[in-house]
C-alpha cells in the first residue's frame, strides 16, 4: 500500500483538470460567441473599369477592414462592416496601352459600409463571410477629392484562418474578393471594381 498517495495526488489531479476543463467549456473561452469584433490590416490590388468602354484604372495599394457584431448561435455571427482601400499612383488601362501613374499624390480609393455574416469551422477555427454593401469609388489629389461617383452596390466574400492567443483573442491572415458596381455623378456610365486583398487579423469574440 505505500503507492495510495501517489494514486490518491494522480487521482486529485485529473480530476482538477477536468473541472478546469468543464470551467473553460462554461466561461465562453476559446468560444465564438457573444459579443464580436474583428479588425484587418493588409494589402492587396484593386481594378476598376467602366462598363462598356475601355477604359481602366488600376493599382496596388493597402486596405483596412473593420467589424462589429455579435453571434447570433454559437459560430455563426453577423456582424456591421466598414471598408476600404487605397491605391496610390494608379495606372490608366485605355484599350491595349497602359498608361503608368507617374504621380504619387494621386490615389484611387474605394470603400465600402455594410452588413456581413461570419460562420466559424470549428474546432480548425476557419472562417467563412459574406457580406452586401453600399459602395463608392473616388480619386483623390494631394488629399483632396476630385472625382467620386455615387453609391452603388457590394458584394465580399472572405476566407481566414485564427489561432487563439488569449480567452477570446485570436490572430490570424484572411483574404477577401470585393466586387461592386458603382454609377458616376450624373452619368448613366457604370464602374465595375475588382478588389483583392490578403489581410492580417486581430479578432475579439
Amino acid at each position: 500500500m505505500r503507492h495510495t498517495p501517489w494514486i490518491v495526488s494522480a487521482a486529485v489531479l485529473l480530476c482538477a483538470t477536468a473541472a478546469s476543463a468543464r470551467d473553460r467549456d462554461n466561461d465562453g473561452s476559446h468560444e465564438h460567441d457573444g459579443f464580436y469584433l474583428r479588425l484587418q490590416l493588409g494589402g492587396g490590388y484593386t481594378r476598376a473599369e467602366v462598363v462598356g468602354d475601355d477604359l481602366a484604372i488600376k493599382g496596388g495599394g493597402a486596405g483596412v477592414n473593420a467589424e462589429i457584431g455579435a453571434a447570433l448561435t454559437r459560430n455563426f455571427i453577423l456582424y456591421g462592416k466598414l471598408f476600404g482601400t487605397s491605391a496610390p499612383n494608379p495606372d490608366i488601362e485605355v484599350g491595349d496601352l497602359t498608361i503608368e501613374g507617374n504621380n504619387d499624390d494621386v490615389s484611387q480609393n474605394y470603400g465600402a459600409l455594410g452588413v456581413g455574416v461570419t460562420y466559424y469551422i470549428m474546432p480548425a477555427n476557419v472562417y467563412l463571410s459574406g457580406a452586401v454593401s453600399f459602395a463608392q469609388l473616388s480619386v483623390k489629389d494631394d488629399g483632396e477629392t476630385v472625382a467620386e461617383t455615387d453609391l452603388g452596390g457590394g458584394l465580399h466574400l472572405g476566407i481566414g484562418k485564427e489561432w487563439w492567443v488569449s480567452d477570446n483573442w485570436g490572430l490570424g491572415i484572411g483574404a477577401e474578393l470585393a466586387l461592386g458596381r458603382v454609377p458616376e455623378k450624373n452619368d448613366s456610365a457604370k464602374w465595375n471594381v475588382v478588389n483583392g486583398m490578403v489581410f492580417l487579423s486581430a479578432t475579439f469574440n
